[in-house]
């Protein structure tokens, strides 16, 4: 049984080195709780965890549409703007930039007199490099698996009950089940970055989840994919399949050269 105050000693240690979205209720978002995931698998290539970080003042903020909770001084590692969210409450002064998400992210710091590394790519595309394919277990062979995402209501997509794959669970059990499908339609930009960081074909499925396309496009232009496609029925995402190879080696050694080891 773990020692609650130690849990709870931990938990904020970690938070103090590096942001991660979690809903009030408790309940793990797949995309935001990857951030950690991902940081811990880097610096364990260098015998570091989270709580070794120094004690600057500033945290480490990477995966997720969430530099509107940045404060001036923090660094930046494939964070990206959130665009339904107001400018405004983009609040903080300068960066410590050293990666972004895509050029739509890059962009907006630039012309708030930020420096931005042309250095692109969402940290989630490592997720292999740490949890390889056949490390996972055997998958399930199926034409195709669907995400909705987080915010979404499940009966919405009732009659696709035995396809769906959830994001309300950590990420090694989400790609478990994603894996084995032939191509994966995704209202959730992480359903689709996981399902490309392994080789799945994917494609967004633009079906009222609330979102702003900010984010799919800074994703996919980040990827050199100035022209993608979507869907806005599952029918149509079925029919229009993925959204083409990109170079996923590179995007992963740039992320990696592009780590702030120097905080640790």
């Amino acid at each position: 049984m773990p020692n609650p105050l130690l849990q709870t000693w931990l938990d904020r240690t970690e938070r103090r080195a590096l942001f991660w979205w979690q809903p009030k209720d408790g309940r793990i978002n797949m995309g935001d709780y990857l951030s950690k995931v991902i940081v811990s698998g880097a610096l364990s290539l260098q015998d570091k965890t989270l709580i070794e970080k120094r004690d600057t003042g500033n945290k480490l903020v990477a995966i997720g549409s969430v530099l509107h909770f940045a404060n001036t001084g923090d660094t930046v590692w494939g964070s990206g703007i959130n665009g339904k969210i107001p400018a405004e409450r983009n609040a903080f002064g300068m960066l410590d930039v050293r990666a972004v998400r895509g050029p739509r992210t890059r962009e907006f710091l630039l012309a708030r007199g930020i420096a931005v590394p042309e250095i692109y790519g969402d940290p989630g595309l490592l997720m292999p490099k740490f949890f390889p394919a056949d490390a996972l277990g055997p998958a399930r062979r199926r034409p195709f698996a669907i995400v909705p995402h987080f915010n979404e209501p499940a009966d919405k997509y009732a009659a696709w009950s035995e396809h769906l794959v959830f994001p309300d669970c950590k990420p090694a059990t989400f790609v478990r089940q994603l894996l084995g499908a032939e191509l994966v339609v995704s209202s959730s930009l992480h359903g689709l970055i996981l399902a490309e960081a392994y080789g799945i074909p994917a494609v967004y499925l633009d079906w009222g989840n609330g979102e702003d396309r900010f984010k799919y496009d800074d994703y996919y232009h980040g990827t050199g994919r100035t022209r993608w496609h979507s869907g806005q029925s599952i029918e149509q995402c079925l029919e229009l399949g993925g959204n083409g190879e990109f170079d996923l080696p590179r995007l992963q050694a740039q992320l990696l050269t592009a780590f702030p080891y120097d905080l640790w």
